[in-house]
């Protein structure tokens, strides 16, 4: 595993594409599917602070992190995912925008591109889990000049999250205060080990150490 010493730095990043969703069912991330072509996406963290006053000052601040937002843009809408977050139904005669019922959870994947300290392009790999989707996406087709008027389709995405376990798979709690330790999102770039097969099935974020190793 590289350290920060060993990986190599990131000067650019840029581009998004090869995006693809898995369902969480059972507690467990199904098969990624692909989604299709992209032209953005937003990560926005969801977090505040709360200062509590008292004799005239500020006396201490609690950080709320909450999980992160997040905004999917396309070049087309994927009848596939709508399907699974409870969107649209497949008629005989066509397929129907339904409303939804239910908010499923699934995991995201996308890829960037980068430039690195030394000149080379490396891919960053990214998975995002615990994502739900409680809004369709807008539709709006427009034609008001000669030319072709490409849509692009935007997907609000809600960001919860998921525990980091070890070794044992236990999950890992915050030494200092008790609490479970979540993971938003998990990027591999060409350092990193099974970089390769990053991509192929949801990767849990997973440390190296047990509670006995740490002392937790």
């Amino acid at each position: 595993m590289p350290d920060s010493k060993t990986r190599k730095k990131t000067l650019v990043r840029f581009n998004v594409q090869g995006v693809k969703w898995a369902m969480l069912v059972d507690g467990k991330y199904g098969t990624p599917k692909s989604y299709g072509t992209a032209t953005k996406i937003a990560l926005e963290p969801d977090s505040s602070v709360k200062k509590i006053f008292g004799d005239g000052k500020r006396i201490a601040s609690i950080i709320n992190d909450k999980g992160k937002t997040s905004t999917l843009s396309t070049n087309n809408i994927n009848d596939d995912f709508e399907v699974d977050m409870g969107r649209k139904m497949l008629l005989k005669k066509g397929i129907a925008s339904i409303k939804q019922q239910k908010l499923p959870v699934f995991a995201l994947y996308f890829e960037t591109c980068g430039l690195d300290e030394n000149n080379d392009m490396p891919l960053a790999k990214t998975w995002v889990y615990g994502v739900t989707s409680s809004t369709a996406p807008s539709e709006s087709f427009d034609q008001n000049t000669d030319d072709i008027n490409e849509s692009t389709f935007d997907t609000a995405l809600e960001i919860a999250g998921t525990e980091l376990k070890d070794a044992s798979g236990a999950v890992v709690k915050d030494p200092k205060t008790g609490r479970d330790v979540m993971v938003w999102q998990l990027t591999a770039t060409p350092d990193d080990e099974d970089f390769d097969t990053f991509g192929d099935a949801v990767v849990m974020p997973v440390t190296d150490e047990t509670a006995a190793d740490t002392g937790v």
